[in-house]
This record gives C-alpha cells, structure tokens and sequence, in this order.
C-alpha cells in the first residue's frame, strides 16, 4: 500500500519537469522573428551561398529532418526594425507594415533536390523596403521585399 502512495508522490517532479522544459522552450513570436530574419552581422556577405547555407543551419531552419523553402535576413539590427511597427512604416493591410526606408537583405532559397539532412541553398543581396507583420508594437512576421521604384528615394 505505502509504494502506491510513493507513486504519484515521485510522478509529480517529473511532471513538472517536463513542463518547464516545454515552457522554457517555447519562443515567443517576436523571439521567432529574430531568430530567423535578423543578422546584424555582414550588411553584405562576400558569399550570399556560403552564408545561406551557414546561417540556416545555425537558425535551425535547415536541419536532419527538414529544409525550410525560402528565407530572408533582414542585416540590420532589431532597434532598426522594430520602429517599421511605428513612425518608420506605412499601413500595408491588416496587421502589415511597410518599411519608410530600405533594409540591406539576404534571401536564401532552397535549390531543387536538395532534401533533408542536405539542405542546399542559393543566396542572393539586395537592398529594398521590407513588408512585415507588427503584434503590439513587436513585429512578428516577414512577408515580403518591396523593390524600390525608379527615381524613388533620389530626390534632392
């Protein structure tokens, strides 16, 4: 009788355990953002290909059981973005955002046939206004590049 007593007594730590390794996992939106569009780094990698197939590995976006599609860096720091949720965008739609300013980006995208654990990407730099999604004041989503218009930004 004492040891079905014990049982749940030694369950309960384990539980527990468990929960806070859940929770302590588990990132926020705007921690998720960070982690997979940010790199203050190199504004211009010598090698966008090199660095793609690097910073995805180290983002854990490209993994033994997985290859994420396409992603972009924002090589900018996140005070830089962050006021795009602000004074430094216009309304694009819904929860959108569009940047005043253009942002130096890496885009990397996955190159056919590369499956999981080779995950092989291509890169390529630009610099263009940035298109993302803002919850309370944080953004949390990158939708897209906007390509700057002829003459735009020129003026004297």
């Amino acid at each position: 009788m004492a040891l079905r007593g014990t049982r749940p007594t030694l369950l309960l730590p384990l539980v527990l355990l468990v929960a806070s390794l859940a929770l302590a996992q588990e990132e926020s939106r705007y921690e998720k953002f960070l982690r997979q569009h940010v790199d203050a780094s190199d504004p211009s990698p010598p090698d966008a290909r090199r660095y793609c197939n690097l910073l995805m590995r180290r983002r854990d976006m490209a993994t033994a059981h997985k290859c994420k599609h396409l992603n972009t860096f924002i090589h900018s720091s996140a005070n830089q973005i962050q006021p795009v949720c602000g004074d430094g965008g216009e309304p694009a739609g819904g929860d959108l955002r569009l940047s005043e300013d253009p942002f130096p980006l890496t885009v990397c995208e996955l190159q056919g046939g590369a499956d999981p654990p080779d995950c092989d990407y291509s890169g390529s730099s630009s610099t263009s206004r940035i298109v993302i999604a803002c919850v309370d004041g944080e953004p949390v989503h990158f939708e897209t590049q906007v390509e700057s218009q002829a003459g735009e930004g020129n003026e004297l």
